[in-house]
């Protein structure tokens, strides 16, 4: 990509909030397939996108267009709602990168010795009535009444603006209340609590591609920052620890309990930056 045709996007980010880790994962999984060539990286609580355009138009690309919930995988197996994948159309994006699938909470596996659309744990993190699509929808038509009351000077702050929602995927720690100090679970009451709807949109984008190492228990997992520009393929690597460039930090992750769901929860730093363990 030509420096002529770029700018450089600064995001505050919270490191230790593994939302806003794999939101900025999303963002450029989005701004490289908006236009190709962008890189990220991480720099003293920033994250740092360069690309060639700004960043309401990459939430814009991601809202235009209502997803298109995956309910059947060939003629024979189906897929409830609830994990069903979405298929997600940008807007602007060049043809190669305008679909864009996101199933991180569902897998193939066998029940009964016959194939069977199934829950990935953790990753599957709601329960009851609600649904991947509905969810979807819930946060976007959030994130769009949202970004109209954001100063643009204060857009490198977006992951900070948080709204009261009821449903959410699960991703910002930020949104949940610990059931022992409110003295109920809010989410076993349906109470809406402070969330952002960009950070729960945009790193169910981010985990499509950038997964974390995951634990043997499946409820811990590790990623890393990296400090130099990457490319996603290249950055969805060192995210998951891989010693592709030096002075990588390392945090990890955790699954937690919020009533009846599960969620992300803070997490801690490993490393202090010079090392590829």
């Amino acid at each position: 990509m030509s420096d002529a045709h770029t700018t450089t996007l600064g995001i505050t980010v919270d490191p230790t909030n593994p939302g806003q880790f794999f939101a900025c994962c999303g963002l450029l999984e989005l701004a490289d397939r908006l236009w190709p060539g962008a890189e990220g990286w991480f720099d003293s609580g920033t994250f740092c996108l360069k690309c060639a355009g700004e960043l309401p138009a990459i939430l814009n690309a991601l809202l235009a267009r209502q997803p298109e919930s995956i309910t059947s995988l060939g003629d024979d197996l189906p897929v409830k709602p609830i994990i069903a994948p979405l298929k997600i159309t940008l807007d602007g994006a060049t043809e190669a990168g305008k679909t864009l699938i996101l199933d991180t909470w569902m897998r193939i596996g066998l029940d009964k010795g016959r194939p069977t659309a199934m829950g990935n744990s953790p990753w599957n993190f709601w329960s009851g009535q609600q649904t991947a699509g509905g969810i979807w929808s819930a946060l976007c038509a959030e994130l769009k009444q949202q970004l109209p009351t954001i100063p643009a000077d204060h857009l490198t702050n977006l992951f900070a603006h948080r709204v009261l929602l009821s449903g959410r995927f699960g991703f910002d720690p930020g949104a949940a209340w610990d059931a022992l100090d409110a003295g109920f679970s809010p989410n076993a009451q349906n109470l809406a609590v402070a969330s952002s709807p960009a950070v729960e949109l945009l790193a169910a984008v981010g985990i499509q591609r950038f997964r974390p190492k995951m634990g043997d228990d499946r409820r811990s997992f590790t990623y890393a920052l990296w400090p130099i520009p990457l490319a996603p393929a290249v950055a969805a690597c060192a995210a998951a620890g891989m010693p592709i460039t030096p002075h990588l930090i390392h945090f990890q992750g955790q699954v937690v309990s919020r009533g009846q769901y599960a969620a992300l929860g803070h997490s801690t730093q490993l490393t202090n930056g010079d090392s590829h363990g």
